[in-house]
């Protein structure tokens, strides 16, 4: 019944299902692996790509381009966690905020060791 009002949080679905095909190919995500944040501008006010990516680099991400205009934060670590869903919220928040949109992550290698 509390969980009726209980507001949902479209970041975290978006890291259930990643971790989802993750768990499919029997990682669970608990070991460090290389993760790639996706960012993008929305077009809305478009803020200097300079600010995202110095804003990702001062937090410890490696960014490359991605498509088009777009960027990729690169970093080594864990997925399993609420700390990770809180890393990647308060990476959609800091980028709405310059009218980018935090489209995902995803691994691009298996859990390996750092």
């Amino acid at each position: 019944m509390f969980g009726l009002f209980r507001k949902k949080d479209p970041n975290k679905d978006r890291n259930d299902a990643v971790r989802a095909g993750l768990a499919a190919r029997g990682d669970d995500g608990t070991a460090p692996r290389l993760v790639r944040h996706h960012v993008s501008p929305t077009g809305a006010g478009q803020t200097n790509a300079t600010v995202v990516r110095e804003y990702l680099a001062m937090n410890g991400l490696e960014v490359s381009d991605g498509a088009g205009e777009a960027l990729i934060a690169a970093e080594r670590r864990e997925v399993a966690s609420e700390a990770f869903d809180a890393h990647t919220e308060r990476l959609a928040h800091a980028v709405q905020e310059w009218h980018w949109s935090y489209d995902g992550w995803d691994s691009a290698d298996t859990a390996e060791d750092p």
